[in-house]
């Protein structure tokens, strides 16, 4: 009995000193996470009223209307040739708390630009543009942790801010039309169903998720750590 004590005891005391010489998850894996990241653009499309088919009332910055519309007989006649989307550009930081805990913030922007152009000279004669610009406080949570391989999901709630501009060409109007510049705020919000890094310190990601980066995204990132790790 005494001999197995014995061995117990030494058994938990090497099992101590192993555990006091293996390296935390905070030596293991990086604090820090700074990325750059390409989405779609539907969305910022479908709530500022751009992709209008998406949206009987013309998204989330503008009005519905229920008066009559009334044609204008004198009106110039002119066309699009289309609506140009830039995809939705994100950069963000993100600052690991726990293993498996982060908290950090988004700065995404997406851009629209529309042309008219009248239709006998094909000459521009109006041009639109918008900006949709998000700030976004995010807290992520990583349920696989690896060195090289990360999957996570997470949640951002903040702020949207909505750019409206307008412009004339003198060519075409007499008087010229008043220049419309309209800002307009409202709530962001992104939910990140799941995310994957693979990579060590530089790394490739992407992402599925619903809000103002889009519903996919991927890009590059980098990780690192504020603390330098142990020799042993």
């Amino acid at each position: 009995m005494k001999k197995f004590l014995l061995s117990f005891i030494i058994v938990c005391m090497a099992w101590g000193l192993a555990a006091q010489d293996a390296p935390s998850w905070k030596q293991q894996l990086p604090r820090h996470d700074v990325y750059l990241g390409i989405g779609d653009p539907l969305i910022a499309g479908v709530l500022t009223g751009r992709f209008e088919f998406f949206s009987k009332c013309g998204g989330l910055f503008t009005k519905c209307s229920d008066d009559e519309y009334i044609p204008d007989w004198f009106a110039l006649d002119s066309y699009s040739k289309g609506l140009i989307a830039t995809p939705t550009i994100s950069i963000g930081y993100q600052y690991r708390l726990a293993k498996w805990f982060w908290l950090g913030g988004t700065f995404s922007y997406t851009g629209f630009y529309e042309a008219k152009h009248e239709r006998i000279s094909n000459l521009k004669c109006s041009s639109y543009n918008s900006h949709l610009i998000s700030i976004l406080p995010e807290a992520r949570f990583s349920w696989l942790n690896k060195e090289k391989v990360t999957m996570y999901s997470g949640f951002g709630l903040g702020l949207a801010i909505y750019t409206d501009d307008t412009h004339y060409s003198d060519k075409f109007y007499s008087p010229k039309p008043p220049t419309w510049d309209e800002t307009f705020c409202g709530l962001a919000i992104h939910l990140t169903a799941v995310g994957i890094h693979v990579g060590k310190k530089w790394y490739g990601f992407a992402e599925l998720g619903f809000g103002y980066k889009g519903i996919i995204q991927a890009g590059f990132g980098y990780n690192f750590n504020s603390k330098k790790k142990s020799n042993q």
